[in-house]
Protein backbone atom coordinates (compact mmCIF):
# COMPACT_ATOMS: atom_id res chain seq x y z
CA UNK A 1 0.00 0.00 0.00
CA UNK A 2 3.11 1.99 0.79
CA UNK A 3 4.28 1.62 -2.83
CA UNK A 4 0.99 2.46 -4.28
CA UNK A 5 0.45 5.28 -2.23
CA UNK A 6 3.99 6.82 -3.11
CA UNK A 7 3.65 6.13 -6.75
CA UNK A 8 -0.05 7.71 -6.60
CA UNK A 9 1.17 11.03 -5.03
CA UNK A 10 4.11 10.92 -7.53
CA UNK A 11 1.67 10.84 -10.47
CA UNK A 12 -0.85 13.39 -8.92
CA UNK A 13 2.11 15.96 -8.51
CA UNK A 14 3.89 15.45 -11.71
CA UNK A 15 0.15 16.08 -13.38
CA UNK A 16 -0.06 19.46 -11.28
CA UNK A 17 3.10 20.58 -12.33
CA UNK A 18 2.71 19.94 -16.40
CA UNK A 19 -0.83 21.72 -15.88
CA UNK A 20 0.93 24.86 -13.88
CA UNK A 21 3.68 25.04 -16.47
CA UNK A 22 1.36 24.84 -19.32
CA UNK A 23 -1.01 27.73 -17.83
CA UNK A 24 2.61 29.80 -17.59
CA UNK A 25 3.43 28.87 -20.99
CA UNK A 26 -0.08 29.81 -21.95
CA UNK A 27 0.09 33.04 -20.07
CA UNK A 28 3.27 34.08 -21.62
CA UNK A 29 2.27 33.68 -25.12
CA UNK A 30 -0.94 35.82 -23.99
CA UNK A 31 1.05 38.45 -22.72
CA UNK A 32 3.71 38.67 -25.77
CA UNK A 33 0.67 39.25 -27.48
CA UNK A 34 -0.50 41.96 -25.93
CA UNK A 35 2.49 43.33 -26.06
CA UNK A 36 2.76 43.40 -29.30
CA UNK A 37 -0.61 45.03 -29.66
CA UNK A 38 0.22 47.59 -27.74
CA UNK A 39 3.10 48.39 -30.00
CA UNK A 40 0.96 48.08 -33.23
CA UNK A 41 -1.58 50.28 -31.31
CA UNK A 42 1.33 52.91 -30.23
CA UNK A 43 2.38 53.11 -34.12
CA UNK A 44 -0.62 53.48 -35.31
CA UNK A 45 -1.86 56.41 -33.30
CA UNK A 46 1.47 58.08 -33.56
CA UNK A 47 0.35 60.11 -30.23
CA UNK A 48 2.60 60.17 -27.06
CA UNK A 49 1.14 59.50 -23.63
CA UNK A 50 0.41 56.08 -22.48
CA UNK A 51 -1.62 53.95 -24.49
CA UNK A 52 -3.82 51.32 -22.29
CA UNK A 53 -6.00 48.21 -23.30
CA UNK A 54 -6.75 44.81 -23.72
CA UNK A 55 -7.20 42.13 -25.87
CA UNK A 56 -10.84 40.71 -25.46
CA UNK A 57 -10.67 37.18 -26.93
CA UNK A 58 -7.93 36.37 -24.02
CA UNK A 59 -8.44 38.89 -21.21
CA UNK A 60 -4.65 39.68 -21.56
CA UNK A 61 -3.88 43.55 -21.07
CA UNK A 62 -1.12 46.08 -22.75
CA UNK A 63 0.36 49.58 -21.72
CA UNK A 64 2.45 50.95 -24.02
CA UNK A 65 4.89 54.27 -23.54
CA UNK A 66 5.91 56.06 -26.60
CA UNK A 67 9.11 58.92 -26.06
CA UNK A 68 11.15 60.95 -28.10
CA UNK A 69 13.97 58.91 -29.29
CA UNK A 70 17.44 60.25 -28.07
CA UNK A 71 15.70 64.13 -28.09
CA UNK A 72 17.58 66.08 -26.11
CA UNK A 73 20.38 63.87 -25.95
CA UNK A 74 24.23 64.92 -26.61
CA UNK A 75 25.18 60.93 -27.73
CA UNK A 76 22.94 58.73 -29.75
CA UNK A 77 23.87 54.79 -30.52
CA UNK A 78 21.54 54.41 -33.36
CA UNK A 79 19.61 51.03 -32.61
CA UNK A 80 20.95 49.79 -36.10
CA UNK A 81 23.80 47.70 -37.51
CA UNK A 82 25.09 48.24 -40.95
CA UNK A 83 26.72 45.77 -43.39
CA UNK A 84 28.87 46.98 -45.85
CA UNK A 85 27.32 49.52 -47.98
CA UNK A 86 24.66 50.02 -46.46
CA UNK A 87 23.84 53.59 -44.68
CA UNK A 88 22.35 55.15 -41.96
CA UNK A 89 21.41 58.75 -40.93
CA UNK A 90 21.37 60.89 -38.05
CA UNK A 91 19.58 63.92 -38.11
CA UNK A 92 20.63 67.61 -37.79
CA UNK A 93 16.84 69.58 -38.27
CA UNK A 94 13.51 68.52 -36.13
CA UNK A 95 10.38 66.55 -37.36
CA UNK A 96 7.02 68.14 -36.33
CA UNK A 97 4.10 65.39 -35.65
CA UNK A 98 3.62 64.87 -38.95
CA UNK A 99 6.89 63.99 -39.89
CA UNK A 100 8.05 66.96 -41.52
CA UNK A 101 11.44 68.85 -41.14
CA UNK A 102 11.03 71.92 -39.54
CA UNK A 103 12.85 74.18 -37.05
CA UNK A 104 10.89 76.90 -34.99
CA UNK A 105 10.62 78.35 -31.66
CA UNK A 106 9.29 74.78 -30.54
CA UNK A 107 11.50 72.19 -32.81
CA UNK A 108 15.18 73.63 -32.28
CA UNK A 109 17.82 72.26 -34.63
CA UNK A 110 21.50 71.67 -34.35
CA UNK A 111 23.61 74.59 -34.31
CA UNK A 112 26.75 73.22 -33.56
CA UNK A 113 29.81 72.62 -35.81
CA UNK A 114 31.35 69.57 -34.30
CA UNK A 115 30.53 65.73 -34.38
CA UNK A 116 32.11 62.85 -33.51
CA UNK A 117 31.51 59.40 -35.23
CA UNK A 118 31.99 56.37 -33.95
CA UNK A 119 31.49 52.22 -34.63
CA UNK A 120 32.39 49.16 -35.22
CA UNK A 121 32.27 46.62 -32.17
CA UNK A 122 34.72 46.66 -29.08
CA UNK A 123 38.17 45.23 -29.88
CA UNK A 124 37.43 44.81 -33.77
CA UNK A 125 40.91 44.54 -35.36
CA UNK A 126 42.22 47.60 -36.84
CA UNK A 127 44.31 45.50 -39.26
CA UNK A 128 41.46 42.85 -40.24
CA UNK A 129 40.99 42.75 -44.24
CA UNK A 130 37.42 42.69 -42.71
CA UNK A 131 37.69 45.86 -40.17
CA UNK A 132 34.90 48.44 -41.01
CA UNK A 133 35.66 51.88 -42.53
CA UNK A 134 33.32 54.72 -42.57
CA UNK A 135 32.16 56.93 -44.69
CA UNK A 136 30.61 60.62 -43.65
CA UNK A 137 28.19 62.71 -45.85
CA UNK A 138 27.15 65.70 -44.21
CA UNK A 139 23.65 67.39 -46.26
CA UNK A 140 23.41 71.34 -45.56
CA UNK A 141 21.35 73.68 -46.94
CA UNK A 142 23.32 77.00 -47.82
CA UNK A 143 20.34 79.07 -47.93
CA UNK A 144 17.53 78.29 -45.71
CA UNK A 145 14.06 76.50 -46.95
CA UNK A 146 15.82 76.41 -50.82
CA UNK A 147 16.68 72.94 -51.63
CA UNK A 148 18.13 74.29 -54.68
CA UNK A 149 21.33 75.37 -52.68
CA UNK A 150 21.81 71.95 -51.14
CA UNK A 151 25.37 70.74 -50.86
CA UNK A 152 27.04 67.77 -49.44
CA UNK A 153 30.23 67.60 -47.40
CA UNK A 154 32.21 64.10 -47.37
CA UNK A 155 34.54 61.97 -45.32
CA UNK A 156 35.42 58.73 -45.48
CA UNK A 157 37.66 57.36 -42.48
CA UNK A 158 39.55 54.05 -42.26
CA UNK A 159 41.29 52.37 -39.24
CA UNK A 160 43.27 49.63 -41.50
CA UNK A 161 46.24 52.18 -42.22
CA UNK A 162 47.40 49.17 -45.06
CA UNK A 163 44.41 50.80 -46.97
CA UNK A 164 44.82 54.09 -46.80
CA UNK A 165 47.75 54.24 -49.22
CA UNK A 166 44.86 53.11 -51.89
CA UNK A 167 41.38 54.33 -50.78
CA UNK A 168 43.10 57.54 -49.69
CA UNK A 169 40.70 57.93 -46.42
CA UNK A 170 41.34 59.41 -43.42
CA UNK A 171 43.01 57.42 -40.76
CA UNK A 172 40.69 56.91 -37.91
CA UNK A 173 41.18 57.32 -34.31
CA UNK A 174 40.36 54.95 -31.43
CA UNK A 175 37.86 53.68 -29.15
CA UNK A 176 35.21 55.47 -27.84
CA UNK A 177 32.42 55.52 -25.86
CA UNK A 178 28.76 56.96 -26.23
CA UNK A 179 25.13 56.52 -24.93
CA UNK A 180 26.37 53.56 -22.77
CA UNK A 181 27.71 51.76 -25.24
CA UNK A 182 31.70 50.83 -26.25
CA UNK A 183 33.08 51.80 -30.13
CA UNK A 184 36.25 50.32 -31.76
CA UNK A 185 36.93 53.26 -33.64
CA UNK A 186 35.90 57.02 -33.89
CA UNK A 187 36.80 60.38 -35.72
CA UNK A 188 35.91 64.17 -34.97
CA UNK A 189 34.75 66.07 -37.34
CA UNK A 190 34.99 70.05 -37.67
CA UNK A 191 32.02 70.99 -40.11
CA UNK A 192 33.06 74.32 -40.19
CA UNK A 193 36.95 73.09 -42.11
CA UNK A 194 34.46 70.89 -44.48
CA UNK A 195 32.77 74.41 -45.63
CA UNK A 196 29.45 73.59 -44.22
CA UNK A 197 27.11 76.53 -43.39
CA UNK A 198 26.73 77.28 -40.14
CA UNK A 199 23.04 77.33 -38.50
CA UNK A 200 22.70 80.46 -37.42
CA UNK A 201 20.21 80.34 -34.80
CA UNK A 202 17.89 77.06 -33.55
CA UNK A 203 14.69 77.86 -35.89
CA UNK A 204 16.76 78.48 -39.03
CA UNK A 205 16.22 76.34 -41.83
CA UNK A 206 20.42 77.33 -43.30
CA UNK A 207 22.75 74.92 -42.46
CA UNK A 208 23.48 71.09 -41.82
CA UNK A 209 20.34 68.59 -41.95
CA UNK A 210 21.54 64.78 -42.04
CA UNK A 211 24.82 63.26 -41.51
CA UNK A 212 24.62 60.26 -43.26
CA UNK A 213 26.83 57.34 -42.30
CA UNK A 214 27.75 54.39 -44.67
CA UNK A 215 29.99 51.06 -43.51
CA UNK A 216 32.36 49.68 -45.77
CA UNK A 217 34.57 46.60 -46.30
CA UNK A 218 33.01 44.78 -43.15
CA UNK A 219 31.81 41.95 -45.48
CA UNK A 220 30.49 39.35 -43.59
CA UNK A 221 29.80 40.80 -40.74
CA UNK A 222 27.67 44.52 -39.23
CA UNK A 223 28.53 46.86 -36.93
CA UNK A 224 26.89 49.48 -34.90
CA UNK A 225 27.39 53.24 -34.84
CA UNK A 226 26.58 56.82 -33.28
CA UNK A 227 27.55 60.04 -32.79
CA UNK A 228 28.28 62.23 -30.09
CA UNK A 229 28.10 66.26 -30.03
CA UNK A 230 29.13 66.28 -26.89
CA UNK A 231 31.60 69.64 -27.03
CA UNK A 232 32.24 72.90 -25.40
CA UNK A 233 32.23 74.41 -29.33
CA UNK A 234 28.65 73.17 -29.47
CA UNK A 235 27.73 75.94 -26.69
CA UNK A 236 24.94 73.57 -25.34
CA UNK A 237 23.19 72.72 -28.37
CA UNK A 238 21.86 69.06 -28.47
CA UNK A 239 20.84 66.30 -30.99
CA UNK A 240 17.01 67.22 -32.36
CA UNK A 241 14.53 63.49 -31.83
CA UNK A 242 15.80 60.79 -34.32
CA UNK A 243 12.20 59.01 -33.92
CA UNK A 244 10.24 57.36 -31.19
CA UNK A 245 10.60 54.75 -29.01
CA UNK A 246 8.14 52.06 -27.52
CA UNK A 247 8.14 50.41 -24.58
CA UNK A 248 5.12 48.55 -24.56
CA UNK A 249 4.19 45.82 -21.72
CA UNK A 250 1.56 42.76 -21.74
CA UNK A 251 -0.24 41.17 -18.84
CA UNK A 252 -2.07 37.76 -18.58
CA UNK A 253 -2.51 36.34 -15.27
CA UNK A 254 1.14 36.31 -13.49
CA UNK A 255 2.92 36.61 -16.49
CA UNK A 256 4.50 40.25 -18.21
CA UNK A 257 6.30 40.84 -20.95
CA UNK A 258 7.90 43.44 -22.65
CA UNK A 259 8.86 44.85 -26.27
CA UNK A 260 11.02 47.84 -27.19
CA UNK A 261 10.89 48.96 -30.78
CA UNK A 262 12.66 51.89 -31.83
CA UNK A 263 10.51 53.88 -35.20
CA UNK A 264 13.31 56.37 -36.83
CA UNK A 265 12.43 59.32 -38.78
CA UNK A 266 11.65 57.76 -42.94
CA UNK A 267 15.48 58.40 -44.94
CA UNK A 268 16.29 57.33 -48.00
CA UNK A 269 16.99 53.79 -49.22
CA UNK A 270 20.91 53.45 -49.43
CA UNK A 271 20.51 52.48 -52.94
CA UNK A 272 19.95 56.71 -53.20
CA UNK A 273 23.59 56.35 -52.26
CA UNK A 274 24.95 55.48 -55.35
CA UNK A 275 22.02 57.92 -57.74
CA UNK A 276 22.63 60.64 -59.62
CA UNK A 277 19.99 63.55 -59.83
CA UNK A 278 19.68 66.96 -61.18
CA UNK A 279 16.44 68.88 -60.70
CA UNK A 280 17.22 71.33 -63.72
CA UNK A 281 17.47 68.24 -65.65
CA UNK A 282 21.40 68.53 -66.85
CA UNK A 283 24.41 67.47 -64.79
CA UNK A 284 27.55 69.37 -64.71
CA UNK A 285 30.52 67.72 -63.64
Amino acid sequence: MSVVLTIALSVVSRSITDITVSRKEEEALRAFSAAEAGIEKALISGTGGIISGSLASTGATYQAQPTGLAQGALDFAVPLRLDSGESGAVWLVAHDSSNNIICDGSNHCFTGTRIKVCWGDPNTSASDPTTPALETSVFYLSSGGNFATAKIARLAFDPNSSRTNDNRFTAADGACSLDGKQFAFSKEIDLSSLGVTARPSANSTTGPYQIRLRMLYNIGGDHPFGVSVNFSQNNGSVLPQQGTKIESVGTAGDANRKIIVNRLYADLPPVFDFSIFSGSGSITK
